[in-house]
């Protein structure tokens, strides 16, 4: 998953990288699972190694509840935070689900970066 990452940061938007509290805060809780088995004190290290990459901004988060848009499963919540998150600040969100991209309020926000078209490197 890491690996995706840094490729996708450096392959496709090498410019400018993104997270925001909920972001960090996911990564930290993934990082500890049965499949990482980082330490919280590792999690925290590997997210400010993340963090001090070029480019990165950090994004206060100012969505409330009251302004996401209508969702049908409550495990689309966090989701459409996201989405209303990057949206009011003009950015995309990076996904590998594509259930998420095929949400009509995802849409033109919400995108898998591996699918995404890697942008030219020649002019012309």
């Amino acid at each position: 998953m890491q690996t995706m990452m840094f490729c996708w940061h450096g392959c496709y938007h090498a410019n400018s990288w993104v997270t925001c509290p909920l972001v960090e805060s996911g990564f930290v809780r993934i990082s500890m699972t049965t499949a990482y088995q980082a330490s919280f004190e590792d999690a925290r290290r590997s997210l400010a190694t993340l963090n001090a990459l070029p480019g990165h901004r950090f994004v206060t988060d100012d969505v409330d509840a009251a302004s996401l848009p209508t969702v049908t499963n409550y495990k689309d919540t966090t989701d459409a935070h996201l989405v209303t998150l990057a949206r009011r600040h003009g950015l995309k969100l990076a996904t590998l689900d594509d259930g998420l991209i095929g949400k009509p309020w995802a849409a033109g926000i919400a995108e898998n970066p591996l699918l995404s078209p890697k942008p030219s490197t020649t002019s012309g």
